[in-house]
């Protein structure tokens, strides 16, 4: 049997299930007893939308296949062309998408989470268990939900569905990602445009219920554009090492996502579109003038100044560059994860309060201590990077430096920026010091910004040559 036939054999007991409780529902209604009406057609509603959406999906999802099968065949060397819209050079965004998965999401969670949310009040009221209030997080979370819902179809309806039409199929790895975002309407905002694109890694675990997906960013690049009109033309250039896109392994993609926003008054515009990056024979060969020209960033490490918000100083005498990375240099970043400890304390103490097994304390309290190092990190940690003829020398504490550690030019290959850390989907950025022998030593640590990351990086390297 398919994996059709299974995904519709799983979904028949839903919608039995659905189509039965709707007929109960529809019995009680015409008996006049509303309340179980009403109970009866939301089981019906959550488990009919689940099996009979399911099905439908399971069969649709065949025929999308069965026509990605052909593609595969018909340009087994090119993988750029399996997919109808890359094909096409015309990337739709995934607008309409989102606005409807929002809406259905919001709607399945709160039919569910509404009667736990009654049910838990009726118990903490009747029996004087306030542990039942708890369920009230349910019905809270649905809100935001429905709020996330609103968001999303309000900017669908104002801004409808941006394509990305690409000049380059595919982006060509060692070259460039060229084409032109275009809109339905002219958008004049005052900030420009600010476009990324991202390689990310979307990699999924575990089965059933225990099944999660989680997104790590591999390589960032982002630019504003200070353009105005219903059309933004891009080019980014792709480095020789980044990895392609590659679907072979549904648990385990590469995707490269190209994202563009602004902020406008009302509902704020953000498109994104998932662009093909792979290698080709043009792989092997160097940029043209031409290239290097089209996607140069007017705030490469060679133009780049930097900003007065920044919180890192760099300070240059005769006897060498001084680079001060001071406490709390991102606040909103150790704000978000002070919050987040804060949730995770309450939930170790909700474990110890309600008699939970000793494992669930444990295991919270233990990743609780890892949270607590990084909340220190965040707030406390400084370092200092003092760069003389000859040598690097890098010492590290808690709001003051500690004795530092010493590496001589000669030990050092390269000075390079690295994702370390994420928040989201925004990366944050080590300056590395890579040795010759291989070893890694932090020259600084979670920069925001990834051209000050380079600049950062390429002040060491000059300091060294001089």
């Amino acid at each position: 049997m398919g994996q059709t036939g299974c995904m519709v054999l799983f979904m028949l007991p839903f919608a039995g299930v659905g189509i039965f409780t709707g007929v109960l529902s529809v019995r009680a209604a015409l008996a006049h007893d509303w309340t179980q009406a009403l109970f009866l057609a939301v089981f019906a509603l959550v488990f009919g939308s689940v099996g009979i959406g399911g099905i439908i999906a399971a069969f649709a999802g065949r025929r999308r296949s069965d026509a990605q099968q052909a593609m595969r065949h018909a340009h087994a060397d090119s993988p750029w062309l399996w997919r109808p819209d890359w094909a096409a050079s015309r990337v739709e965004d995934g607008s309409r998408t989102t606005a409807s998965f929002a809406w259905f999401f919001a709607i399945f969670w709160n039919l569910i989470s509404l009667p736990a949310g009654f049910f838990g009040v009726r118990e903490a009221v009747d029996k004087g268990n306030h542990a039942a209030l708890l369920a009230l997080l349910f019905p809270a979370i649905g809100v935001g939900l429905l709020v996330w819902a609103v968001r999303a179809w309000l900017r669908y309806r104002r801004y409808g569905i941006s394509r990305f039409e690409l000049a380059t199929l595919p982006g060509v790895i060692g070259h460039s990602l060229a084409g032109t975002v275009r809109m339905t309407e002219p958008l004049r905002p005052e900030g420009g445009f600010q476009v990324t694109l991202t390689c990310l890694r979307r990699h999924t675990t575990g089965s059933g219920k225990n099944r999660s997906t989680s997104e790590s960013v591999l390589w960032q690049e982002d630019r504003r554009v200070m353009g105005t009109g219903a059309s933004i033309p891009l080019t980014f250039a792709i480095p020789a090492d980044a990895l392609p896109s590659d679907d072979s392994n549904p648990n385990d993609r590469r995707i490269w996502r190209l994202g563009v926003s602004a902020d406008v008054p009302g509902v704020d515009y953000g498109s994104s579109f998932e662009v093909p990056i792979f290698r080709t024979a043009a792989s092997d060969t160097p940029r043209t003038p031409a290239e290097d020209q089209a996607a140069r960033d007017p705030e490469a490490p060679a133009f780049y100044r930097q900003p007065p918000t920044s919180r890192i100083e760099v300070t240059s005498n005769r006897r060498g560059t001084e680079i001060l990375y001071p406490a709390a240099r991102n606040p909103a970043a150790a704000a978000s994860l002070t919050v987040f400890f804060a949730i995770w304390c309450s939930a170790i103490w909700a474990t110890i309060h309600f008699g939970a097994p000793i494992l669930f304390p444990i295991a919270f309290g233990l990743f609780g201590i890892l949270l607590l190092i990084g909340l220190l990190d965040t707030w406390l940690k400084v370092t200092r990077v003092t760069v003389e003829p000859g040598q690097v020398t890098v010492a590290t504490g808690y709001l003051t430096t500690g004795a530092g550690r010493t590496t001589s030019s000669e030990e050092i290959a390269d000075v390079v920026p690295r994702i370390t850390m994420q928040a989201g989907a925004t990366p944050y950025y080590d300056v590395t010091i890579v040795r010759k022998d291989g070893k890694k030593v932090s020259a600084g640590s979670a920069v925001r910004d990834k051209r000050e990351a380079e600049w950062l990086a390429a002040t060491v390297k000059e300091a060294l040559r001089r």
